[in-house]
């Protein structure tokens, strides 16, 4: 994943995610709400406005375009 020197991710934050668990191209969006679980794969958990970077693969969250994405879905974080 590019951080682009990010070492948060935050709620208003525009990435660039890949649907379909990661197999349909790129598409870039903002970061409405993030979930923070227990592990990897996990759809809910706590409600956090940013999580560090090393914690991405942990996370669910909701975008603008009406879709959701587990962390890993995320590739690259534009700011």
């Amino acid at each position: 994943m590019r951080t682009n020197g990010h070492t948060t991710l935050k709620k208003g934050m525009k990435v660039i995610y890949r649907g379909s668990w990661g197999t349909d191209a790129p598409k870039e969006t903002t970061v409405e709400y993030i979930e923070l679980c227990e592990d990897e794969h996990e759809k809910y958990g706590e409600p956090v406005d940013e999580v560090a970077v090393r914690d991405i693969k942990r996370c669910c969250v909701d975008l603008s375009d009406g879709h959701w994405a587990y962390g890993y879905q995320i590739t690259e974080i534009i700011g």
